[in-house]
């Protein structure tokens, strides 16, 4: 099973989304890259993996764009209608202002906030913190693979990365693609006798339970 997980990258700076492309592309992603709200969106309206990402990057501000007939706000809100699995960090050098902070949590309530002003190493730690996911006797490596810790077996299937990232969440899956890959995903489980299963709730959606635990907060959550 072998189908690199996606990043998206949204970032009108083109040094700074080289930068980040190399970081995601060194953890075993497949980067999908725009410098303007318009081109993003309109990949993730076309379909294809543009649709499926495990984690989108969005700068806040856009001023650089080479095309304005977008914002990253009207990406925010295609992001939360269109891919509301996918793990999302806004960052932007005005992370104190009320203003910026309510249009970010309107467009999408789930994103999370990073300063800019931190620096770009700042973000990248961040990232590794949320890709750092431990599930179980389970753990993603590079970004793009699923590790039984116990055998170092590995499974290369981004969608069993999502499921372990978002553990204890329930993801929607929005293909018959997608869903046998979990379902093989859940019976490579079971074959290494993992106490992690996959378990179905219908309708395409499934989530990562672990035998006799409570879920866990996510290590990239904010702190309260």
């Amino acid at each position: 099973m072998k189908a690199n997980a996606e990043v998206l990258l949204l970032e009108d700076d083109m040094a700074k989304l080289d930068e980040l492309r190399r970081h995601f592309e060194s953890r075993g992603f497949h980067p999908l890259t725009f410098r303007s709200a318009s081109r993003a969106i309109a990949a993730l309206r076309e379909g294809g993996p543009a649709t499926q990402p495990v984690i989108s990057i969005v700068d806040w501000d856009l001023t650089m764009a080479p095309d304005q007939s977008a914002s990253s706000s009207d990406a925010l809100c295609v992001l939360a209608r269109d891919a509301s699995d996918c793990l999302v960090i806004v960052y932007t050098a005005n992370a104190d202002s009320f203003r910026v902070r309510s249009a970010i949590n309107r467009a999408h309530p789930r994103a999370w906030l990073h300063d800019k002003r931190d620096g770009d190493a700042s973000l990248m730690e961040r990232v590794d913190r949320m890709l750092d996911h431990p599930v179980a006797d389970l753990r993603v490596e590079d970004g793009s693979f699923v590790v039984h810790v116990p055998s170092q077996d590995q499974c290369h299937h981004r969608e069993a990365v999502r499921l372990v990232l978002r553990h204890p969440e329930i993801v929607t899956f929005h293909s018959d693609t997608a869903t046998r890959a979990v379902r093989r995903f859940g019976d490579w489980l079971a074959r290494h006798g993992s106490p992690a299963a996959v378990v179905s709730h219908g309708n395409r959606r499934y989530r990562l339970a672990v035998s006799g635990t409570e879920p866990a907060s996510h290590p990239g959550a904010p702190r309260s």
